[in-house]
């Protein structure tokens, strides 16, 4: 059975960086189009002119569990993501839309790593938010 990846690399593309364990759907703001445009406007004239203006920035927000054999394994995965997806850092996140194929996404994280409260004895659910086509 195939399950997709969610994994961060380096802004060269090809040094993994961090694999994001257990992402629970839906993944907010994926898949997204956002068209950028110039609007013209006159006020003596009907209507407007419309030049393309490419994509504009959006969030992309991962939802997971880090899931620990016990409190120290657990806290261990809790610094790691926090020491190793760094901010105001360009990645490349790599999501996964079939075997094959992904949706490679120049990203930045520029928000806080959230995490839910919780015992924090064996799993931590944490909320990872990147803005995407930022760099």
């Amino acid at each position: 059975m195939w399950i997709p990846t969610f994994k961060l690399y380096a802004a060269n593309g090809s040094t993994l960086v961090y694999q994001f364990e257990h992402v629970q759907a839906p993944i907010e703001g994926w898949p997204s189009d956002q068209p950028s445009n110039i609007e013209i406007t006159n006020l003596r004239s009907q209507g407007s002119i419309n030049i393309p203006g490419g994509q504009k920035s959006y969030d992309i927000i991962l939802h997971g569990i880090l899931i620990g054999t016990d409190y120290t394994d657990l806290t261990s995965k809790i610094f790691t993501l926090k020491t190793t997806v760094l901010s105001n850092t360009n990645y490349i996140l790599k999501l996964d839309k079939s075997v094959s194929t992904t949706d490679d996404i120049h990203v930045i994280r520029i928000n806080p790593i959230s995490f839910e409260e919780s015992y924090r004895i064996n799993f931590q659910k944490y909320s990872v938010t990147f803005k995407a086509l930022s760099w």
